[in-house]
């Protein structure tokens, strides 16, 4: 027992620790007030598998490198909150397991070395095992996130970009509790379209692209 808390709590098995704890304490403390999952609502980035995605524009830049890790290790398939939770939690035992089986490491810079692969190789795995339950159970968290995206068919968006083709644009609008986002468009007739002007979304493609029109009836 001795030897797992001195494990538990030494590099690098100690950053995922720390990590797990903070997650595990946090899902006790909202459980107990009865928050749960819904009270990181603001935190959401609206992420898909896609490579175009839709980022709130009010949390600033941070989504895209988030969205960019999440998506290498495969845990875009789930609330973020959870995914980053499982992760740990995999992430801990992976390198707990790892760090058992190594035993005493060597000390200095060759033990500092074998801890940092150890930790990366760990986070890794932690990812690969969280990203295929990710993948069993994206079904259960996708309705609200595709309920989302159709409620800003009919709204008017203010483009982004120089251009709106059938094969690119941009566009920033406003959500039902009144987010701004920065959705994927395409325009597939003739336009003017550029930087500042509005059009109307008017159609929603299976792939998460919005299809909008000029006219916006004004």
């Amino acid at each position: 027992m001795t030897n797992l808390i001195d494990t538990a709590f030494s590099f690098p098995a100690i950053v995922l620790t720390v990590s797990t704890i903070f997650f595990l304490g946090f899902w006790i403390v909202t459980t107990v007030l009865g928050t749960g999952i819904n009270s990181l609502d603001d935190f959401d980035l609206d992420f898909d598998s896609d490579v175009d995605t839709d980022v709130e524009l009010d949390g600033g830049g941070s989504g895209s490198v988030l969205q960019s890790s999440l998506e290498f290790l495969g845990l875009t398939g789930m609330p973020i909150l959870l995914a980053l939770n499982l992760l740990s939690l995999f992430a801990w035992a992976v390198a707990m397991i790892a760090m058992t089986v190594i035993g005493d490491e060597p000390s200095g810079i060759g033990g500092t070395l074998i801890g940092v692969v150890v930790l990366i190789g760990a986070v890794v795995v932690g990812g690969f095992i969280t990203g295929r339950i990710g993948d069993r159970v994206s079904g259960v968290f996708r309705p609200p996130t595709a309920l989302r995206k159709r409620e800003l068919v009919g709204k008017v968006c203010t483009v982004t970009t120089d251009k709106v083709t059938a094969d690119f644009g941009q566009a920033e609008v406003r959500d039902a509790e009144g987010a701004s986002l920065l959705v994927q468009i395409r325009c597939v007739e003739a336009n003017t379209l550029h930087a500042g002007d509005q059009a109307l979304i008017f159609d929603l493609d299976e792939d998460g692209t919005y299809t909008v029109s000029p006219d916006i009836g004004l």
